[in-house]
C-alpha cells in the first residue's frame, strides 16, 4: 500500500501561489536561483562518506532539473526524483538520457505513490524551508513513512543567516518572498524537530546561509 498523509499543499492559498511561482520561474528563467545555489560539493562529499549505493533505492524530494538525482545515480543508487512542478522534469529526463536511473515522477512528497519503507535514502535540498511551520509534523510523517528503519535522510535548508538578494535584516524567522513562503531555522530548532525521529549526525552551516544535515531514521 502506498503512503498517504494529509496533503497541506491542497487548498492553501499560499501554497497555490508558491507552486505558481515555481511554474513561472521554470518557464521564464533558464537557470532558476535555487538551481545555481545547489551545493554539489556537499552532496558528493556526503555520499562519499556513506559509501557505494549499489542496489539501494534513493528518493530525491523536489528534484527539479535532476542535478542531485544524477549525482546519486552515479554513486550507484537507484534514484527516483519527484517534483510537484512538471516544467523542470523534461530537463531532468534529458540529463538522465541513456541511463537506467534516475527515474522522475510529477508528484509531491505528500502524494508520493510508494510503499511504506521503500527507500534506503532520501534527499531534500530546498523543500523543507518552503513548508510552513504548522505543517512540519505532516512533513516529518511523510518522510519517515517512506524511509526504511535506519534509512539516511540528507537535508539542505535555509539558516537564519540566509538572505535573498537585496534583503536586509528580518524581524521574524519566516517571510513571503515573490509569492512563496520561506522559513529560516537555527541549528537548535532543526535538532529539536528531527531528533525525536532520527539519529542526528553533523549539522553544518555554510557561509551562504544553508544548513546541511545528515541523519538516520531511528528504529
Amino acid at each position: 500500500m502506498s503512503v498517504k498523509t494529509r496533503n497541506p499543499l491542497v487548498g492553501d492559498r499560499l501554497y497555490v501561489s508558491q507552486k505558481e511561482f515555481y511554474r513561472k520561474t521554470y518557464i521564464e528563467e533558464t537557470a532558476p536561483p535555487w538551481e545555481k545555489s545547489f551545493d554539489q560539493g556537499w552532496l558528493g562529499a556526503t555520499l562519499e562518506k556513506l559509501g557505494p549505493g549499489q542496489g539501494k533505492l534513493a528518493l530525491d524530494i523536489g528534484a527539479g532539473s535532476g542535478r542531485a538525482s544524477i549525482i546519486m545515480a552515479r554513486r550507484g543508487y537507484k534514484v527516483v526524483g519527484v517534483d510537484y512542478v512538471f516544467h523542470p522534469l523534461p530537463s531532468a529526463l534529458a540529463r538522465a538520457r541513456n541511463r537506467p536511473w534516475p527515474k522522475f515522477i510529477n508528484t509531491d512528497l505528500f502524494e508520493a505513490p510508494f510503499r511504506q519503507g521503500s527507500f534506503d535514502m532520501a534527499l531534500d535540498w530546498g523543500v523543507f524551508h518552503h513548508i510552513r511551520r504548522r505543517d512540519t509534523a505532516g512533513y516529518i510523517s511523510a518522510v519517515t513513512a517512506l524511509l526504511k528503519p535506519g534509512g539516511v535522510f540528507l537535508l539542505g535548508c535555509f539558516s537564519r543567516n540566509f538572505r535573498h538578494e537585496g534583503e536586509g535584516n528580518r524581524k521574524r524567522n519566516w517571510t513571503v518572498h515573490r509569492g512563496h513562503y520561506d522559513r529560516f531555522s537555527s541549528a537548535g530548532e532543526l535538532r529539536a524537530i528531527f531528533a525525536p525521529y532520527f539519529i542526528m549526525g553533523r549539522v553544518w552551516e555554510s557561509p551562504s546561509g544553508f544548513y546541511y544535515l545528515s541523519m538516520r531514521k531511528a528504529g
